[in-house]
């Protein structure tokens, strides 16, 4: 009987996987799915970043060795978070607590922060953050709003 593997979403790895250790080394961002059309799960590499979330390759490597799917650290869902508590960034200098944040990642999965920026009735992200580290998942708390796909926007 087969193992139950964690759910699909992403992923950092800790080690390469064996026999593609060329594309899919340690330290990277990617998308891990617990089945694929073969069968054995899937592993997809970051393809662009657009609006700071990544999509990811169509084709994947498959991960032949069950094993391997320990060395992949689950990572927080990239999207809208505010801040539980404060980041002092320098003694003077702090991002206060309730902020609203975007989470992103770079390629080789650190999380980076977005600070949200209100101008006039909008709210922005810039292109560049806060690179953190994983400590910050703990302080990040889940935004309670849903954010409508363009086509649920029209229903």
């Amino acid at each position: 009987m087969q193992e139950k593997l964690p759910p699909c979403g992403l992923y950092k790895t800790t080690e390469p996987l064996p026999g593609k250790e060329q594309w899919v080394r340690e330290n990277l961002l990617v998308y891990f799915h617990n089945h694929s059309q073969q069968g054995p799960p899937l592993i997809l590499l970051p393809a662009a970043n657009n609006e700071n979330r990544w999509s990811f390759h169509e084709k994947g490597y498959l991960i032949r060795d069950m094993n391997y799917v320990a060395a992949l650290a689950p990572l927080k869902a990239e999207g809208l978070y505010v801040l539980s508590e404060p980041i002092y960034l320098s003694r003077d200098e702090f991002i206060p607590e309730q902020t609203l944040v975007q989470l992103g990642y770079t390629r080789s999965a650190d999380p980076i922060l977005f600070l949200a920026k209100f101008t006039d009735n909008v709210v922005s992200f810039p292109a560049s953050g806060l690179k953190c580290t994983m400590e910050i998942f703990t302080l990040l708390e889940d935004v309670n709003f849903r954010v409508p796909e363009y086509q649920d926007a029209m229903h």
